[in-house]
């Protein structure tokens, strides 16, 4: 099978697999990355970056939206080199909280593409407004709303999303936890021990 890992700081958490996958001969394993460093074992690494940043103009609401197009763009010019070169994977691996999931169905329509669906933000509840010394008022809270858009997307596009926990596929949309999994991301002991 042909397996595509997409993470712009590869490994990321998909490193252990990705080398697993890569030690079966009949198995191909590329990394779409942003990451200049070495892939795991037997991974074949494909740099991607994007053209330019997000501009300073840009509404404060939109920057990080705009950062996600501009690297699902780059992804999926990445992945169109790939495609022309022969590569169609079976399976894609995506993080999609950098935007690069966003167009990758569009390269490969027929690729089932799993996202992990790491975090979804709230105004509340979650990373922000649980401390009380700290008031969040409705442009943050807005801005935050708004920084939701591309795992919107992510989520739409995705044939199925994984979440290592519970709590973490809770605070996705209820309208979309059917569609995610729970699959622990796991401690390596004997890293620890």
């Amino acid at each position: 099978m042909n397996y595509l890992f997409i993470h712009q700081n590869m490994p990321g958490q998909f490193g252990h697999l990705a080398a697993r996958l890569a030690r079966e001969p009949d198995n191909r394993v590329l990394y779409l990355t942003k990451a200049d460093r070495a892939p795991p074992r037997g991974v074949t690494r494909v740099l991607y970056q994007p053209t330019r940043g997000a501009h300073a103009s840009t509404h404060h609401y939109l920057r990080d939206f705009e950062t996600a197009v501009l690297h699902g763009q780059a992804v999926a010019r990445a992945a169109t080199t790939l495609k022309s070169s022969g590569f169609t994977p079976d399976i894609v691996v995506a993080h999609p909280g950098w935007g690069e999931a966003l167009y990758i169905k569009d390269i490969f329509p027929t690729a089932k593409l799993a996202s992990y669906c790491e975090f979804y933000y709230r105004a509340a509840g979650a990373d922000v407004g649980f401390d009380p010394t700290e008031t969040l008022d409705a442009d943050g809270a807005a801005r935050i709303r708004t920084r939701n858009a591309a795992l919107l997307i992510a989520l739409e596009v995705c044939d199925r999303g994984f979440s290592p926990t519970q709590w973490q596929r809770s605070v996705h949309p209820p309208e979309w936890q059917g569609k995610i999994d729970l699959l622990f991301d796991g401690v390596d002991a004997r890293q620890i021990a």
